[in-house]
């Protein structure tokens, strides 16, 4: 019916064709090309053959500055901007990946634009009617990581090699280092060579001190034979041991009963002879090792030369268990950071590809799980509310238990998850969480599986967009995991992401709402033009022919209008618009329309600027939306009074109908300015108090 109901209309106002089915397929398209191309990645598809793309997203143009042009139907382009160093090898791989099972990946360089070089890392899979289809992310800061890393390796393996070359060059010291430098743990390394210090040199104890971290003291970090307290520090101007490290200059004490005491721990155990040499690597002191003996011989000449050279050798292996510790926190840094990329790849793959956003998810949700989190749940708002929607945990069994979790949000907004979905704002715990966060209930059979669960830390990032919190994505570290900045980073990022899909999925069910009521409008002037086509012969019906084609144009254009809404995201990210400005605009679009019906429009602004933030063109039409419904509500002979104030930190603008009994119908109008107004993070309301019905606008302000 609605097809043939196309076609007739066609006939008869062959013009008015914008509301097509095939328009819907057009903003479908317009809505996914601006999902992909807000994809922090190059999405691209070529041709298998000759490799010449036939799309790509914005993100390329961002990324190496070249236009999009150059890209689309250029056989060589590939070949141009690719580095001549891996250009076979792409060029062999992408013939591969043609007949590949599953997509391949593989890394290159490329040259921007600006002469610039960046890596990048490439997705690529086989499509139908021989094409290729990938997704690009920029790997640059990657490959600088890892070669910084290869670096550290490099000069730890040459420092290596110079202590091994001079432990050929005496035995003893040989037998004091050959186990020590097989570990280079910081803390093994002191422990292991200051028991072959005491016993190649017959001492009764040996201890180590290091600089602190403010560079005022020295430390004690290690020590054999002795019982020290915790934690014992010596200042560095007024010490044995600071002197030495001060100078780098070894210290012999034949008798120890005639120095003032350094560590008192020492004397205590009454100390007979003490030697301690500077531990120094390329000029800079970074300690001190002392050897004590008791009430045996004294320390010789020789035995502080011997431990001297000790000192030499254990200076730089101290400064090579650092770097290997720097390098091993780098590697684990880069690899966190490349799962967590490849994480982020795939969640969005996961979020474009489901025909449901709350699928889409829940796939997230399992995503993270174990690889960021131990457990994960997803609450979406619903008509009535919010609702936990999936809760995904890393043992199948736990989340078989964990059932009880999902259902409606009820508890009260006082922290953790229901905080976060009444502010919009995330929460971070990073360890020592309360359970109690994480129900959304507060019953106690609820409370009593999220603690069987396991809560150690957890990040709640809510789903939000134009101010408006679509749900939330609560990712749960348990014992033994700590949740960090980085993980609080990635799990708003992450949300961000799915918000935009989420809302994208919102707005097409928005689209579909739109297009049903303007067929309910469109029903009565068909009729009234079908009567009126039927009954040709008498000539007033032409005027009903031509009320009802005005009718329809009217219909169409705010169909129109909806198509453009549902089509283009608002820009909700904070130009600051003057609405006083706005508002006399919208009164000018409606002045004609007023003073044909005989309907005065009256405007009181307050006298300060009255700003807010948003899309300046999406507030103008809600405005004007606003004003076409009062003035088609207020009778013949009446007033439409508007009124833009402040109150509190938002912005009011009032529409007043004088003379009219009801409030304009919930129709075209007021729905398409309902949702703009809600998409800039404001309310429309209507109320019957007053001079008359009344239209408000609340919007925050600026």
């Amino acid at each position: 019916m609605a097809r043939g109901l196309r076609f007739r209309l066609h006939d008869m106002f062959p013009a008015q064709d914008d509301a097509r089915p095939d328009r819907l397929m057009d903003t479908a398209e317009r809505r996914f090309r601006d999902l992909v191309h807000g994809v922090d990645a190059i999405v691209w598809e070529a041709d298998a053959a000759s490799l010449a793309c036939t799309f790509v997203s914005q993100r390329a143009e961002d990324l190496l500055g070249y236009p999009i042009e150059r890209w689309l139907g250029a056989t060589d382009f590939w070949g141009e901007i690719v580095d001549a160093r891996d250009r076979h090898r792409v060029l062999a791989r992408y013939g591969e990946a043609l007949t590949a099972e599953r997509p391949l990946e593989h890394e290159f360089r490329v040259t921007t634009a600006d002469g610039r070089q960046v890596w990048l890392r490439d997705r690529v899979h086989p499509a139908d009617r021989g094409r290729l289809r990938g997704i690009m992310i920029d790997v640059t800061e990657h490959r600088r990581l890892q070669a910084e890393r290869d670096e550290l390796l490099l000069r730890e393996q040459v420092a290596r090699n110079e202590m091994e070359s001079a432990a050929e060059m005496v035995q003893r010291l040989e037998t004091i280092t050959e186990a020590a430098l097989s570990d280079l743990s910081q803390e093994h390394l002191l422990r292991r060579v200051l028991e072959r210090i005491r016993d190649v040199l017959e001492a009764d104890g040996a201890l180590i001190l290091l600089p602190t971290e403010d560079g005022e003291g020295l430390r004690v970090m290690g020590a054999v034979g002795l019982e020290l307290e915790d934690d014992v520090r010596v200042p560095m101007d007024d010490s044995l041991s600071g002197r030495i490290a001060m100078s780098r200059r070894a210290v012999l004490v034949e008798d120890a009963g005639r120095t003032d005491p350094d560590i008192p721990a020492l004397w205590r155990a009454h100390v007979r002879s003490l030697v301690g040499v500077p531990l120094s690597v390329d000029g800079h002191s970074v300690g001190v090792v002392h050897a004590v003996r008791l009430a045996r011989r004294r320390f010789s000449a020789d035995d502080a030369r011997l431990l001297q050279l000790v000192g030499d050798r254990l200076g730089v292996a101290i400064r090579n268990a650092r770097l290997y510790e720097a390098e091993r926190r780098a590697r684990l840094a880069l690899e966190a950071a490349t799962q967590r990329a490849a994480f982020l790849a795939d969640a969005v793959t996961a979020l474009a590809a489901a025909p449901d956003p709350a699928d889409g998810l829940a796939d997230v949700a399992r995503l993270a799980v174990p690889l960021l989190a131990d457990w994960c749940a997803v609450d979406l708002r619903e008509p009535d509310g919010f609702r936990r929607v999936a809760v995904v945990h890393r043992d199948p069994a736990a989340e078989a238990r964990a059932a009880v979790l999902l259902g409606p949000v009820a508890a009260p907004a006082t922290g953790g998850v229901t905080r976060a979905l009444e502010t919009g704002a995330a929460e971070w715990v990073a360890a020592d969480a309360n359970a109690a966060d994480l129900a959304v209930r507060g019953e106690p059979e609820e409370c009593r599986a999220v603690i069987e669960l396991g809560v150690q830390g957890y990040v709640v990032a809510p789903l939000a967009v134009g101010g408006r919190v679509l749900g939330a994505i609560t990712l749960v570290a348990g014992p033994g995991r700590n949740f960090g900045e980085s993980e609080a980073w990635l799990a708003q990022d992450l949300a961000r992401r799915a918000a935009l899909a989420l809302d994208a999925e919102r707005r097409r069910g928005t689209a579909r709402e739109l297009l049903q009521m303007v067929g309910g409008e469109l029903r009565a002037p068909l009729a009234s033009l079908g009567r009126a086509l039927r009954a040709t012969t008498d000539p007033a019906k032409a005027g009903a022919v031509r009320t009802a084609a005005r009718a329809l144009s009217a219909v169409a254009r705010e169909a129109r209008l909806a198509a453009r809404f549902v089509a283009v995201t608002p820009d909700t990210g904070g130009r600051r618009v003057d609405l006083g400005n706005l508002v006399d605009a919208a009164v000018n679009a409606v002045a004609d329309e007023a003073r044909a019906k005989g309907v005065d429009v009256e405007t009181a602004v307050d006298r300060d600027a009255v700003e807010v933030a948003g899309d300046r063109r999406r507030l103008r039409q809600a405005a004007q939306r606003l004003l076409e419904a009062a003035v088609r509500s207020t009778p013949a002979g009446g007033r439409v009074c508007t009124r833009l104030s402040r109150a509190g930190a938002r912005a009011v603008l009032a529409v007043s109908m004088v003379g009219a009994t009801v409030a304009p119908p919930a129709g075209l109008r007021l729905t398409i300015a309902r949702q703009l107004v809600e998409h800039q993070g404001g309310t429309l309301t209507t109320a019957g108090e007053g001079p008359g019905p009344t239209l408000t606008v609340s919007l925050p302000l600026a």
